[in-house]
C-alpha cells in the first residue's frame, strides 16, 4: 500500500496546486506562484499533508524539469537562433556574467568559500521565463522594446542552464578529487552523451521516423521522441551529469527533424503536468519555521535585497553596453528581477553535492519564491517605476537629460500627417500619402529607421512621441491627422492621449497589436483603430470568398469590427 500512499499524496499537491493556480489567475497573477504556495501550504512548514516520500516526489519533479528542457530544446531551431540575432545573445551573455561574477565577489568578500559563491552568482543570474513571458505576453508587452530586451536575455539564460548544470556538478563533485579531474569526467561524459545522440540523429532517427508505420500512426512518432528524451536523461544521469542536460540535448537533436513541431504540440499536456508537481515540489522544500531560528532573517535579506540588487544592477549594464536605451534598460531589469524555476534545480543540486549548507539552500529558495511573488508588481509597474529612478537619477545629476536631436524642417509643417513609427507598417502608409500629395513627418525611437525614413527624403524625428515636446516638434497644433503603427500597446495608449491633448481636431488612426486592447486606445482618443487580429480575418475571409465564388465579397464597413463612431477627434 505504499506505492498507493504516495499517489495519494501525488494527487493531493497536485490538486491543491491546480486549485491555488486558478485562484491566482482569477486576481490576475501567475499560476506558478499558486503552485509554489500549495506545496507551502501542504509541505512539512505548512500542515504537514505531503511528506515521507519526499525522494520519489523528487524523482518526478526532476522529470519535469527534464521535459521542460526538452521542450526548449525542441525550440532552439537554427531559424530562431538567426532571428534571435548576435545583440540578444550578447545582451543575454552579459547578464548571465555580469551578475554571477558581481555575486560570486561580494560573497566571498563576506568570507564564503569560491564554490559556494559561484553557485549563488549562477542562481541568483537566472530569471523565471515561464513567469515573466506569461505576464508580458498577458499585458501585449511582448513586442515592446523592454519586452523584447527581456525575452532575449530569457532564450539566453535557458540555453545557458546546460553549462551552469555543469558547472555545478564539477563543483560538488568528489572533494577527494581535483577539480581539473572533475572537469575532464564531466568533459568526457558530455562528448559521449553527445556522440550518441549524432549517431542517432543523423543514422538512426531519420530512418525510424521516415518509416510508413510511423506516417499511419502518429502515436508512435510522439512515444519515441519521449522515449528518446528519457533514454537521454537517464543516460546523461548514469555519466554522473545532470538529467537535464541529457534531455535538452535530445531536444536540440530532435529539432532538425520535420516531427519537431508535432512533438512540441502532443508533449505540451504532459510537460504541464510534470512542471506543476515540480513548482509544487519547490514548495515542499521551504521551510517557515527556519525564519524564526538565529540571525536566518537577516540572511534571508541579505540574499534577498543583495541579489536583487546586484541583479537589476547587471542587468541594465549589460542592455546599455550592448547599445540598448536607459530607460529601456530599466524596465527589462525590473521584469527580469526575480531568481527563476532553474534557480530551484541549481540550488538543489548544489545542496545534494554539498556546495550549500542547509541555511543557505533555505534562504536562497525562500528569497526565490518571495522574488516571484513580486514579479506581478514588478512586471505591471516597471514603467513608472523606471520612469522615477530616471527623474531621480536626472534631478540628482548622476544622469544627464537626453537632449532632442532633431531634425526640424525650414517652416513649420501645417496640414500634415504625424507617422509614429516606421516599421514596415508605417513605411507603407507613407508611401500611400506620398502618392496622395500628403506631406509626412515620421517619429520613431529606433535610430536606424529613423536614418531609413531620412533617407527617402521625409522630415524625421529620433524620439518617445508620448513626450509634449517631441510632437511640438512634429507640428502636432497643425497636424491633420496621426498615425500610430507602434506594435507596444502601452507606448500607442500614451501617445494617442497626447496627441489628443494637443490637437483635439486631428484625425488620429492607429494599429492594434491585439484586439482586446483595442476599447483602451479608443477611449485615449483614438478615432480608428485597425485591429491585426479581425484584419487579418477580414482579409483571409475575403480572399477565400473571392476564390470559390468568383465574385468580389460585400465591402465590409470596418477592418476592426466596429463602424467609425464620432469623437471629440473626428471632423
Amino acid at each position: 500500500m505504499e506505492g498507493w500512499d504516495l499517489v495519494g499524496q501525488i494527487l493531493l499537491l497536485i490538486t491543491a496546486a491546480v486549485c491555488a493556480g486558478v485562484f491566482f489567475e482569477a486576481v490576475g497573477v501567475s499560476a506558478i506562484i499558486g503552485y509554489l504556495l500549495a506545496g507551502v501550504l501542504l509541505g512539512p512548514s505548512g500542515l504537514d499533508l505531503v511528506g515521507g516520500h519526499e525522494d520519489q516526489i523528487a524523482l518526478i519533479a526532476e522529470l519535469g524539469v527534464a521535459l521542460l528542457m526538452f521542450g526548449i530544446g525542441l525550440e532552439v531551431t537554427p531559424g530562431r537562433l538567426k532571428a534571435f540575432g548576435w545583440r540578444g545573445m550578447l545582451v543575454g551573455t552579459l547578464q548571465i556574467c555580469l551578475t554571477l561574477v558581481t555575486v560570486a565577489v561580494a560573497s566571498m568578500i563576506f568570507g564564503i568559500s569560491w564554490p559556494t559563491a559561484i553557485v549563488l552568482g549562477a542562481i541568483i543570474a537566472l530569471s523565471s521565463t515561464a513567469v515573466v513571458v506569461r505576464l508580458l505576453v498577458d499585458r501585449s508587452e511582448l513586442d515592446a522594446p523592454h519586452g523584447r530586451d527581456a525575452l532575449a536575455i530569457l532564450l539566453t539564460q535557458d540555453v545557458a542552464v546546460v553549462p551552469l548544470l555543469i558547472l555545478t556538478g564539477v563543483l560538488g563533485g568528489n572533494q577527494d578529487t581535483s577539480a581539473s579531474a572533475q572537469l575532464g569526467h564531466a568533459v568526457l561524459g558530455m562528448l559521449i552523451i553527445v556522440g550518441v545522440l549524432c549517431f542517432a540523429g543523423i543514422v538512426v532517427l531519420p530512418r525510424v521516423l521516415a518509416a510508413s508505420i510511423l506516417r499511419r500512426n502518429r502515436d508512435l512518432a510522439i512515444v519515441l521522441a519521449i522515449a528518446t528524451c528519457l533514454v537521454s536523461a537517464w543516460g546523461s544521469h548514469a555519466l554522473g551529469l545532470s538529467p537535464a542536460l541529457g534531455a535538452f540535448l535530445a531536444g536540440l537533436l530532435l529539432a532538425r527533424t520535420s516531427f519537431s513541431r508535432q512533438i512540441r504540440a502532443d508533449t505540451s499536456a504532459l510537460r504541464a503536468l510534470f512542471l506543476t508537481l515540480f513548482f509544487a515540489s519547490v514548495g515542499l522544500l521551504a521551510d517557515l519555521w527556519w525564519l524564526g531560528r538565529g540571525s536566518n532573517l537577516l540572511l534571508l535579506l541579505a540574499v534577498l535585497v543583495g541579489g536583487l540588487a546586484i541583479k537589476l544592477t547587471a542587468t541594465f549594464l549589460a542592455i546599455r553596453m550592448s547599445g540598448g536605451r536607459r530607460k529601456i534598460g530599466l524596465e527589462a531589469a525590473i521584469c527580469l528581477a526575480q531568481f527563476g524555476e532553474f534557480s530551484f534545480v541549481i540550488g538543489s543540486l548544489a545542496r545534494s553535492g554539498g556546495i550549500l549548507d542547509e541555511d543557505l539552500f533555505q534562504a536562497t529558495i525562500t528569497a526565490s519564491l518571495l522574488s516571484l511573488l513580486a514579479t506581478p508588481i514588478l512586471v505591471a509597474r516597471c514603467r513608472p517605476i523606471a520612469d522615477r529612478v530616471e527623474q531621480a537619477m536626472i534631478r540628482t545629476r548622476i544622469w544627464k537629460t537626453r537632449p532632442i536631436a532633431q531634425e526640424t524642417p525650414s517652416a513649420p509643417p501645417s496640414g500634415h500627417v504625424i507617422m509614429i513609427g516606421y516599421g514596415p507598417a508605417g513605411e507603407e502608409a507613407t508611401h500611400l500619402l506620398q502618392h496622395a500629395g500628403i506631406r509626412v513627418y515620421v517619429i520613431d525611437l529606433n535610430p536606424n529607421l529613423a536614418a531609413r525614413a531620412r533617407k527617402a527624403g521625409i522630415d524625421t524625428i529620433v524620439g518617445n512621441a508620448s513626450q509634449r515636446d517631441i510632437l511640438e516638434h512634429a507640428g502636432i497644433d497643425n497636424a491633420a491627422a496621426v498615425i500610430v503603427t507602434i506594435p507596444d500597446t502601452e507606448a500607442v495608449i500614451t501617445a494617442v492621449a497626447q496627441a489628443r491633448s494637443l490637437n483635439p481636431d486631428a484625425v488620429i488612426v492607429v494599429r492594434a497589436r491585439y484586439e482586446r486592447r483595442s476599447e483602451e486606445i479608443r477611449a485615449a482618443g483614438a478615432d480608428n483603430v485597425i485591429g491585426e487580429e479581425s484584419a487579418v480575418g477580414t482579409l483571409l475571409g475575403t480572399m477565400a470568398v473571392s476564390r470559390i465564388t468568383g465574385m468580389e465579397p460585400e465591402p465590409v464597413d470596418s477592418l476592426d469590427g466596429s463602424t467609425a463612431h464620432n469623437s471629440p477627434g473626428q471632423n
